[in-house]
């Protein structure tokens, strides 16, 4: 396939090395299909018949002093010098670990000081360090991140911060002026305009995506700024460019504040993103494939219902057409992922659907993601730098594992070279005690660790292949 394009996200990435490796993971596997890579240079215009606004300064005079500088610090391990991992697994040599910084863009949603960014301007972040309008330093808390959306809600201590509401996304229409701040290539606090070019766009760089497209120039460390409407308010958070080369040519996308807002209150209340489920597959359908299933056109098509989720006990089945939830119409897979998304785990919703020439309603009560825990329990682990995830033992899992216990935590990944590692513990142990005090939960563990000296040792009792004892476990320093 010929190429037909870059798509990027548009963070800067301080030192010519680490914008070399980072353009290198983007573009990792690719063979004359799209490409992702980093955006460099200004947007073309795009002409518009009606006449801009006299002036933007009003509205920039008001939003600017909220947008912030984000600089971040990571961790990476540098590659084996032979191309691959196989003579470092043989010989199980750790990696080197090198610290790498970069930077992107934010803006405060609040006056408390609650930042709303892009995830990959943040990622696998060791510090994080916020710097406004009139270059004052803060050093910011990573409140939590959501990949899925690549968005990230950071909190630094301040009171009385300016900062910009959030609008409604959903009324913008295409052919609007608006601006995009941003810090594009340590050129602090640019502004540019445009329009809404687009709305709705699919780019398939997270799992969940509804992209406003706009043509105001959007370059390398503009990721995570705001794209402000002529009110004042954030419609969108600037994250990625398309571009058939390195250069920007005013194709740029925004992620739309209606859902970000889902993910702001649930990072705020919960630490995670807590999205509903239905246990279905899903896809969109073709006026033939319709015709052919004895089907209206329009709607989505089941393909497949898996067994005990919330849609199996609903009644719902495989080639049904779902056609509007809550009285909302479908018009497409992303649609309905996005309304079962924006629900809650114990919210009923009544689905639409199309069964033959028949037309039905069935009411579904949302449970949440089977995988949902795992992934909390693995950002959990993360934070303590033990190198090991921990989960919450339950008799399913217990079950999973052929577990002789259900109690405790299971370590259900070592990563090579690190603490746990260093420490003798092993995927599949299970985690009873710390200090001789029970664990049954990844709070009761943070808090038998917690104000520790690096260092020093703890007692860990462990359950490994059914047998009970006691490893002394070096904390990091």
């Amino acid at each position: 396939m010929k190429k037909i394009g870059l798509i990027a996200g548009a963070s800067f990435l301080a030192g010519a090395v680490f914008f070399a490796l980072s353009f290198g993971f983007l573009q990792k596997g690719i063979h004359n299909e799209p490409i992702i890579a980093p955006e460099v240079a200004h947007a073309e215009s795009v002409a518009v018949s009606s006449p801009a606004p006299a002036s933007f300064v009003t509205i920039v005079r008001k939003v600017k002093p909220a947008v912030v500088k984000v600089v971040s610090e990571a961790v990476v391990e540098r590659r084996s010098m032979f191309g691959d991992d196989f003579f470092d697994q043989f010989f199980n040599v750790p990696r080197r670990q090198e610290r790498r910084s970069g930077a992107g863009s934010g803006f405060f949603i609040s006056a408390d000081g609650y930042i709303l960014t892009n995830n990959h301007v943040v990622q696998e972040a060791v510090k994080v360090k916020i710097f406004d309008i009139d270059r004052k330093e803060y050093t910011a808390k990573i409140i939590g991140t959501d990949p899925k959306t690549d968005l990230a809600l950071l909190k630094v201590s301040a009171e009385g911060v300016p900062f910009i509401p959030l609008g409604d996304s959903n009324s913008v229409e295409v052919g609007e002026w608006v601006l995009a701040i941003g810090n594009p290539f340590n050129q602090d606090l640019t502004v540019t305009s445009g329009i809404i070019s687009a709305k709705g766009r699919q780019l398939g760089l997270a799992q969940y995506e509804d992209f406003l497209q706009t043509d105001a120039a959007i370059n390398m460390g503009n990721s995570g700024g705001p794209l402000i409407n002529m009110k004042g308010e954030a419609i969108g958070i600037n994250s990625t460019i398309l571009t058939p080369s390195q250069g920007s040519i005013g194709i740029g996308f925004a992620i739309p504040t209606n859902m970000a807002r889902k993910v702001v209150a649930d990072l705020k209340t919960k630490g995670k993103v807590v999205r509903g489920w239905f246990g279905i597959t899903i896809g969109d359908i073709s006026e033939s494939d319709a015709k052919d299933l004895d089907l209206p056109s329009g709607g989505v098509l089941v393909n497949g219902v898996e067994d005990d989720s919330p849609a199996q006990k609903a009644g719902l089945k495989r080639y049904d057409l779902i056609v509007a939830v809550n009285g909302r119409k479908v018009n497409s897979a992303a649609d309905l992922q996005m309304e079962i998304a924006n629900s809650a785990p114990g919210d009923e919703m009544t689905v639409t659907i199309h069964r033959g020439k028949e037309k039905l309603a069935l009411k579904i009560k949302v449970s949440e993601a089977p995988g949902a825990a795992r992934e909390q329990a693995a950002e959990e682990s993360k934070s303590l730098n033990l190198g090991m995830t921990l989960i919450k033992n339950t008799p399913a899992l217990a079950r999973e594992y052929e577990l002789k216990t259900a109690k405790g935590l299971v370590v259900e990944n070592v990563e090579r070279g690190g603490t746990a590692a260093r420490n003798g513990i092993r995927p599949g142990d299970v985690i009873l005690a710390v200090n001789r005090t029970e664990v049954n939960g990844m709070e009761e563990f943070k808090r038998l660790l917690a104000n520790r000296r690096p260092g020093s040792i703890v007692l860990l009792l462990i359950n490994r292949d059914g047998d009970e004892g006691y490893r002394r476990f070096a904390l990091p320093e």
